[in-house]
């Protein structure tokens, strides 16, 4: 019997994309029903280090999506400038917690609509307005970070200690910034 080559390639190759398609679908996590349940892998992890991942991320990517959704609207440069720094620094340190998080076996929120809907739809005072958000999220998030540093976890613990000195930074010049507009 004679083979033609180019239908074995063919079997070989629909073989193998059945066999990839397969593993994918055994390999896969199905969703959840909770937008922000996390599947802990590192048992040791605890509930307050868990907590933290999914805070600092979910207050990470609100000060990326406010920033950006107000940026071609702030009049003040001062101001545009900060949020240009709030996108780029917030963005740099949400790539290492999701690092972190997919190392500990949290699964991260999903980004929210929510933040840009509320801030795309203002035209009045945005300066203002952004700013003393920025000044309430920062107050938040260096609690948050304050508390983090102090985990038992030595890579959160890390994570935490490395990232506060820039979010204690944010909040200062949120305020000078809020000073400035108000």
């Amino acid at each position: 019997m004679k083979t033609n080559p180019t239908a074995l390639k063919c079997a070989l190759l629909v073989s193998a994309v059945s066999l990839c398609t397969t593993l994918s679908a055994e390999t896969a996590t199905p969703p959840t029903a909770e937008p922000y349940a996390s599947a802990t892998a590192d048992s040791n992890l605890s509930h307050s280090d868990k907590s933290f991942i999914e805070k600092a991320a979910k207050a990470g990517m609100k000060e990326v999506a406010i920033s950006e959704s107000v940026l071609d609207r702030l009049v003040n440069p001062q101001v545009k400038q900060f949020a240009q720094m709030m996108v780029s620094d917030h963005s740099g340190a949400n790539a290492e917690l999701a690092a972190l998080a997919s190392a500990k076996g949290v699964t991260l929120p999903i980004k929210e609509a929510k933040y840009t809907d509320k801030w795309s739809k203002k035209n009045n005072e945005v300066d203002e307005d952004y700013m003393e958000e920025m000044v309430s999220d920062h107050k938040d998030a260096v609690d948050l970070f304050e508390d983090a540093a102090k985990s038992k976890d030595p890579e959160i613990a890390a994570f935490a200690q490395k990232t506060l000195p820039k979010l204690q930074q944010h909040l200062a010049t949120a305020k000078d910034l809020k000073k400035l507009v108000d």
